[in-house]
């Protein structure tokens, strides 16, 4: 648990599969000796206090360990789970969103999500059923074999026992401020890691919360499945440049550490994205390959296609096609149905 400055701290819960020990050692050796791990080993919330506001950035999944982590984070600076009066979701995947019908329970605290992500609220984790079925077909469609499409499709819903859903009261769209005594922190619509992303930025501190947007080592996945619309990683580049420019002495993101310097991050970021795609434009054959051809050929940091549990073989996926899209997006390659698969050429 850190004191960021006064009325600002930074949290840890940790994932699943991980004790609070473990995510805290693995949280300080991250630091020391940055590199990428198989699986996140824990979030990040912030705890803002001020003014009689109680304000929580993010939550953690729906554990009880998660819990115990944020109880006891929030008790070292004096405060309770029951006590958050505002509760903003930077976006609503379970490990950002899972615990917030249990802190609106214990709270009655004023759920704040951006209106792109609180759309998929019921059919991912209340009604899952029709989107399960709906990514089977787009797993197929994209060239995954029959036998894989299935476990493919169901993602992370073996975990929805660990997800308490609620609605948002307030519904976002960006733009607006969410104050805190004399901390008024402006909502940053940052779509790309998902459609309702949310960056937040208190200009009189120079702080940025960035969720997943920008993190100091890794990049956020950013996919294309059946709920998906136009461009993702299009979306994701250009909220970059929105960022890009705030005077922020302070960038807290979600996951691994503080970020140094924000515009240099961003800097590495875009040439990381650069090298992936001209990566995945020579993995397109020229007569047209599937997005499944594409993802067993590009070099993953974390292994082979093949070695992937389903859930990252999905978002392995996923994040190909993103790229795909865009460069479709930029007139690098055509797209066409061939029966019922999607093949990408190049243009």
């Amino acid at each position: 648990m850190t004191e960021v400055l006064e009325g600002v701290y930074q949290l840890l819960t940790p994932f699943p599969q991980y004790t609070i020990e473990e995510a805290q050692k693995l949280r300080k050796e991250l630091e020391e000796k940055p590199r990428v791990t198989k699986g996140l080993p824990y979030v990040m919330p912030y705890l803002i206090k001020r003014g009689g506001e109680t304000v929580l950035i993010d939550c953690g999944w729906n554990t009880d360990d998660a819990y115990k982590a944020l109880e006891d984070g929030m008790r070292e600076y004096g405060s309770h789970p029951s006590e958050i009066t505002k509760l903003v979701i930077t976006h609503v995947h379970p490990d950002h969103y899972g615990m917030a019908g249990k802190l609106k329970q214990l709270s009655s605290c004023e759920v704040v999500i951006h209106e792109r992500d609180a759309e998929v609220i019921k059919d991912r984790y209340l009604a899952p059923k029709q989107l399960t079925a709906g990514m089977e077909k787009f797993m197929e469609m994209h060239g995954v074999p029959e036998m894989s499409a299935p476990s493919m499709s169901q993602g992370s819903m073996g975990m929805l026992d660990k997800v308490a859903a609620v609605p948002p009261d307030r519904s976002v769209r960006g733009g607006e401020v969410v104050k805190a005594g004399d901390f008024e922190f402006e909502l940053i619509w940052t779509p790309g890691h998902s459609p309702g992303h949310l960056c937040i930025y208190e200009p009189n501190r120079k702080i940025l919360f960035t969720g997943d947007h920008i993190l100091p080592t890794i990049t956020p996945n950013v996919s294309i499945h059946a709920q998906t619309h136009g461009s993702p990683l299009g979306d994701y580049m250009r909220s970059l440049d929105v960022v890009e420019n705030l005077d922020a002495d302070y960038v807290l993101p979600a996951h691994e550490f503080d970020v140094k310097v924000l515009k240099q991050r961003i800097t590495e970021i875009h040439d990381h994205h650069k090298a992936r795609l001209d990566e995945m434009l020579r993995c397109v054959d020229k007569g047209g390959s599937t997005a499944w051809d594409v993802a067993g050929r590009v070099q993953w940091a974390t292994g082979k296609l093949e070695d992937f549990e389903p859930w990252m073989q999905r978002a392995a996926v996923g994040e190909t096609l993103a790229h795909l899209e865009y460069m479709f997006e930029l007139g690098q390659l055509a797209k066409v149905m061939r029966g019922e698969h999607q093949y990408w050429i190049p243009a």
